[in-house]
């Protein structure tokens, strides 16, 4: 019995598996002796003629080595796809994922219209009303007359207990309102309106503000009811962008919407979480070279291998052997304006400012050199290079904690809100206003005003 001879590969010479179709070692397909010998490689891609292994014509490039078993989808110059099929492009049309507005909506901070707060207020007083007229119903209807010696007496015991159950549990549905609110910012209106109470930084607004902020609305249901209303949706005709009602103003609170925006209690706060940046390096002070200066043009007029005129050897230990002899290229002169770019491996110190005079609307001066913070009680961000920090005293508390970003450069001052409840804007030396957009720099230029909240200070040169 004739025993079958292993064949190998014809083009690395290894040992080929009975039945494979392909060498395991280098790739390269096995000839079906059933058929015409198969070439080297398939190429997959390309025009017809090559996918279908005709010959190049004259002058076109040779086919190229395709790897076996995988197919080329990607378009090429020459109308690249499946074998044979013609194919001019990519299988797969590509799809441009762009912003969508929606996305950006869900970013920005929504002010809690008038309408919700007044609708969110009137679902946190349904329970308490309905116990108060269920009691006085039911109490109502088990009044007892008891006649006793001509005399009729009135029973109002169960109107009594009633009444008084309801104020109880009326009364601890409200404790835990208050500090249910407090604490998340919630209410059941809250949650049905898609609203959120916070503090000015967009934090949970404390114990003490949601008290301040029902006894102000508590002191406007005095007129029969109507003036509750009317402090609910006393933000309708605030100046600041509807963002602040009377009884907001006393407890420095702020109601968002949250089904159309962001909710800075789960977004860290009216600032938001920011993308953690590595704190820049601190200058390296230059270390001179302990070997001796010598010009390179001396080192050029020197034959190779012999030491430079002007030096002498050391006869101490050796720390580093210089090259003597080596002369280096000159380096063409920098074209003007390239200055900084030929010399990015150089750490050399800025340049000295002058800085710019910020004079504010109260007569105080201050002078920014480079970088600085402006707020009622600023603070940067965990590894950002601060310079300066200007705190700016407002007893309305229109200006937030950190208001503005701001940084001295040729053209001006650079200025940056740092999304501020209030917001802030520019008026140049011609009169235009420009309002700034949260994170976004703004050029001041000398002689302009920057407003943020209810203060402002001018830009004026050193």
């Amino acid at each position: 019995m004739a025993r079958k001879v292993a064949e190998s590969c014809r083009n690395c010479g290894a040992e080929l598996a009975p039945g494979s179709a392909f060498c395991t070692l280098c790739g390269t397909a096995v000839a079906n002796r059933a058929a015409s010998p198969a070439p080297d490689s398939v190429p997959l891609a390309g025009p017809a003629a090559r996918a279908a292994g005709h010959p190049a014509t004259d002058g076109a490039p040779p086919p190229a080595r395709a790897v076996p078993g995988i197919i080329s989808i990607g378009a090429g110059p020459s109308g690249a796809g499946l074998s044979g099929a013609g194919l001019s492009g990519p299988l797969v049309e590509p799809v441009q994922v762009g912003g969508d507005a929606r996305v950006a909506a869900a970013r920005e901070l929504l002010a809690g219209g008038a309408g919700r707060r007044l609708v969110a207020k009137i679902v946190d007083g349904v329970l308490p009303a309905a116990l108060v007229v269920a009691a006085l119903s039911v109490g109502t209807a088990l009044l007892s007359v008891k006649v006793s010696n001509g005399y009729r007496t009135i029973d109002f015991t169960w109107l009594g207990i009633l009444a008084g159950a309801a104020s109880v549990l009326s009364l601890a549905y409200g404790l835990w309102l208050w500090f249910w609110e407090a604490k998340t910012g919630k209410t059941p209106g809250n949650v049905m309106l898609g609203l959120r109470t916070t503090n000015m930084d967009g934090m949970p607004a404390g114990v003490l503000a949601i008290f301040l902020r029902n006894l102000i609305v508590a002191l406007g249901s005095v007129a029969f009811y109507v003036g509750m209303a009317v402090v609910v949706i006393s933000n309708a005709w605030d100046r600041n962008g509807h963002w602040q009602g009377w009884h907001d103003k006393v407890a420095n609170t702020l109601v968002f919407n949250v089904k159309g925006g962001r909710n800075p209690l789960e977004t860290g706060g009216i600032a938001g979480r920011e993308a953690y940046t590595p704190a820049a390096m601190p200058a390296i002070a230059q270390v001179p070279s302990p070997m001796p200066e010598v010009p390179a043009r001396q080192f050029a007029s020197q034959p190779f291998g012999t030491q430079p005129a002007g030096t002498q050897q050391d006869s101490g230990p050796i720390t580093a052997v210089p090259l003597s002899g080596f002369a280096p290229p000159a380096a063409p002169a920098p074209a003007a304006g390239f200055a900084d770019e030929a010399g990015e491996t150089r750490v050399r110190p800025a340049p000295g400012s002058a800085g710019l005079f910020l004079t504010f609307d109260d007569g105080r001066t201050e002078v920014i050199r480079s970088v600085a913070l402006v707020g009622r009680n600023p603070a940067g961000y965990d590894g950002e290079m601060i310079e300066h920090l200007v705190s700016v005293p407002d007893s309305g508390r229109s200006v937030s904690k950190t208001h503005l970003h701001i940084r001295v450069a040729g053209e001006g001052l650079w200025v940056t809100d740092r999304n501020s409840t209030n917001g802030s804007f520019i008026i140049n030396t011609a009169g235009q206003k420009s309002t700034l957009q949260g994170g976004t720099p703004a050029l001041a230029e000398v002689g302009a005003t920057v407003h943020f909240g209810d203060r402002s200070f001018q830009v004026g040169g050193a």
